[in-house]
This record gives C-alpha cells, structure tokens and sequence, in this order.
C-alpha cells in the first residue's frame, strides 16, 4: 500500500538524502545569485556615483560569467541527478515499477544515501516533512495500477504549479532592478552612453540570469503539462479497465519523463517551496480526490 510503504524507514532516508543534495544544488546556486546577482547589482550602484567601478563591474561580471560555466553548472547538474536518481528509486519502490537501467542508469551507492540523509537529518529545522509524501489517505483505495497514476499525476500538477509561481516572481525582481537603476540614473542625469556603459553592462549578467531562470521555469512547467496531460489518457485508460499489464507498461513510459524532468529542471528555493505547500496542497488533494471518487464509480460497476 502506497500510504504505509512511503513511511518506511528506507524510504524516508530516500527522501531525505534527495532533498539534502536538491538543498546543496540551491546553496550552490544562491551563491550564484549573490556573486552575480546582487554583487554586480552593487557594482552598477556604486559606478553610478564613482566611475571607477565601471571597469571592476565590468570584469567581476566577465569572471561570474566563466565560473558558472565551467565550475557551478556542472556541479550543479551532477548534484541533481543523483538526488533524481534517488527519488526515482522512491518512486519506484512506493508506486511499484520497476527500475529501468536504460534510462536512470546504475543505482546511486548506499554510501552516498546513507550519508546525506544523514546530514538532512542533523538539520536543526527541516524545509518540510518527509511523511506521507503521497498526501492523500484513499489512494490505496484503488488498485495499484491505477492508484500510481493518480500519485504520477500529482506530481506533475504539483511541480508544474509551483514553478508558474516562482517563474512570476523572478520576473518581477528583473523589472523592478531595472527600474530603480534606470531610475537612479535618470535622476543624476546620465547620457545614453553613461547608462550603457557604467549600468547596463555591469547588469547584464543580472537581466540575462533572471531572464534565463524565467524562461527555464517555464519551460519546465510547460513540459510538465505535457506529461500531466498524458496521465490524464492513462487515467481514461485505467477507469476504462485497460489491461494492467499495458497500464503499468505506460506508467513506467511516464515515470522515465518525470525523471528526465527531474535532472534537467533549475531547482527551485526551499523557502518557496514552503510557502506555496500549504495552499497547494489542499488544491492538489481536492483535485485528487475527485480523481479516486471517478475511479471508484466507475470501476464498481
């Protein structure tokens, strides 16, 4: 049972050791965010009254630039596809399917689950709890082969929701950063040139970085939609009473995109994540439910 098989022991640390390596992944990228974000932001403020920042705005934006590409990027893809890894083996253990070698490659080491559980465990406040992942008590209500679409379903609502959210807010900061800068210089009566060369150009790492995370987020909802839409056809195909074989067939189709997801996707902050679980939830277990009271009736006839 899906409810009971999620809470275990060996499940939880799955859970936990994903999220404290989806934690490292943020914390790297925060880092980014600060060095090229608000640093150049600081630069660009400060070449404003003082020139001689142009020139040191300039190459600390030059130097971010190449330390992400040659140093953060790839730290940070390798840190989310084990975490990736790891919940595909929760996923597959709870929902029961099987691993598929071909896609998610070799199992991640015991060690390396075993020691990041364990630091997530040593935190002292925790982003938000590891049980009852599945957070609706009457998916075991429905056979397994079409309760883990359900469950495939919600998780891409869910991540697809919250990454609108966040995409929205990072715009928003893009614009108002430009417009108080934009702002500041009006004001001290910068030329054309002046506001190029002295804002502009030290920005530009910032409007290009927000405007990157803009479009990666949505991108990632949008493909989001495109795999909840196809367990929307599994489902018609599951209260239909299609054959389980091929059900869990699809299912295991589906599970290999959210996992592909998964590694490609641009993490999202925790304290994001914490504000919009609570609303979200509710709406995710409303729309769940109606999925399992349809199942019900029609399978009971």
């Amino acid at each position: 049972m899906i409810t009971e098989k999620q809470n275990e022991k060996q499940q939880l640390q799955y859970l936990a050791a994903q999220r404290q390596l989806y934690s490292t992944a943020k914390y790297i990228f925060s880092w980014y965010l600060i060095l090229g974000g608000l640093l150049p932001v600081i630069l660009a403020v400060a070449a404003v009254f003082y020139s001689s920042f142009k020139v040191y705005a300039v190459s600390w934006g030059v130097l971010i630039t190449l330390a992400d590409i040659f140093l953060l990027t790839p730290w940070q893809k390798s840190l989310k596809d084990s975490a990736a890894k790891i919940q595909e083996m929760f996923d597959c253990d709870v929902l029961e399917l099987s691993w598929n070698d071909l896609k998610a490659g070799k199992r991640p080491d015991p060690e390396l689950i075993k020691e990041q559980s364990e630091k997530y465990e040593k935190k002292p406040l925790k982003n938000a709890p590891l049980e009852n992942w599945y957070d609706h008590p009457n998916v075991d209500d429905l056979p397994i082969h079409i309760a883990r679409i359900a469950c495939q379903r919600t998780n891409c609502w869910w991540d697809a929701k919250q990454r609108r959210s966040y995409a929205l807010y990072v715009i928003l900061a893009v614009i108002l950063i430009f417009i108080v800068v934009f702002g500041m210089s009006l004001k001290d009566g910068f030329s054309m040139e002046d506001f190029v060369l002295k804002v502009l150009a030290p920005l530009l790492p910032v409007f290009l970085l927000g405007i990157h995370q803009y479009h990666e987020q949505i991108e990632s909802a949008n493909r989001l939609d495109k795999l909840k839409d196809y367990s929307e056809l599994l489902w018609k195909d599951a209260i239909s009473k299609k054959s389980k074989i091929e059900l869990t067939a699809k299912s295991r189709n589906l599970q290999d995109e959210i996992l592909e997801h998964r590694r490609k996707s641009p993490p999202i902050f925790d304290f994001i994540f914490r504000r919009l679980r609570g609303s979200y939830n509710e709406e995710m277990n409303f729309g769940l439910d109606g999925f399992i009271k349809e199942a019900k009736g029609k399978l009971n006839r």
